[in-house]
């Protein structure tokens, strides 16, 4: 399960290194640019001829030849990591298609996932958040319908990160804030007995119920 929670991992070190060699080729064009020899300027003997001009100490000139290949030479290995980063978005689109169904589906840049456990609105949300992310809600209809897939695949409901515990009939997610997207069923929500917790079922409708029923767990990252 972890090893499938962040495929991008691969992608963003080369992207790290791709970042490195940009610096290092940016800090020495700009060396090679700005950077210039002291001079001293001595007055010819001869009346109005040139001035002579004597360069200073060769620690402050320019590399030259040897500056021009050490750029060339890092510019070809980011080219050459271009192209592989182009490799590796190609790798990590057909990873994601593999890896995700029937147990998780990606939307935008968002991922719903499951490992198929099981449990209650306590017991889901830690084991999304022992798992590195969050306990899944849709923001939209998209959201939506990627987690109603999910539901379908393992035929049974899904605990929402989504309630009502602070205030009765404001649906709130994680952080608290009142949700502004909704999918309720006809009826719902009805607080009957109490519910303050929801529940996707498999047409992708809300239902609210009671916090202690055992529900299929799917967390977002």
């Amino acid at each position: 399960m972890d090893q499938t929670m962040n495929p991008n991992r691969p992608y963003i070190q080369r992207m790290l290194i791709l970042l490195i060699l940009s610096s290092l080729v940016r800090g020495a064009s700009l060396q090679r640019t700005t950077s210039s020899a002291p001079r001293l300027v001595l007055s010819g003997w001869v009346p109005n001829a040139c001035t002579l001009v004597v360069c200073g100490s060769s620690e402050t000139r320019p590399k030259g030849e040897e500056g021009d290949q050490e750029l060339e030479s890092l510019k070809t290995q980011i080219r050459d990591l271009e192209t592989e980063l182009e490799g590796l978005k190609a790798a990590i689109t057909k990873t994601q298609r593999v890896l995700l169904p029937p147990n998780g589906v990606m939307v935008g840049e968002r991922i719903f996932k499951t490992d198929g456990s099981r449990g209650d609105y306590d017991a889901a949300r830690e084991t999304c958040s022992r798992l590195g992310g969050a306990l899944a809600f849709p923001r939209n209809a998209a959201e939506n319908s990627a987690l109603q897939k999910i539901v379908t695949w393992h035929n049974r409901r899904a605990v929402l990160g989504i309630n009502d515990m602070a205030t009765e009939g404001r649906f709130e997610n994680l952080n608290g804030d009142a949700i502004a997207y909704s999918n309720w069923a006809r009826g719902e929500p009805n607080n009957l007995g109490n519910e303050d917790c929801v529940e996707m079922h498999e047409d992708g409708k809300w239902h609210d119920r009671g916090c202690t029923l055992e529900w299929l767990v799917i967390c977002e990252f």
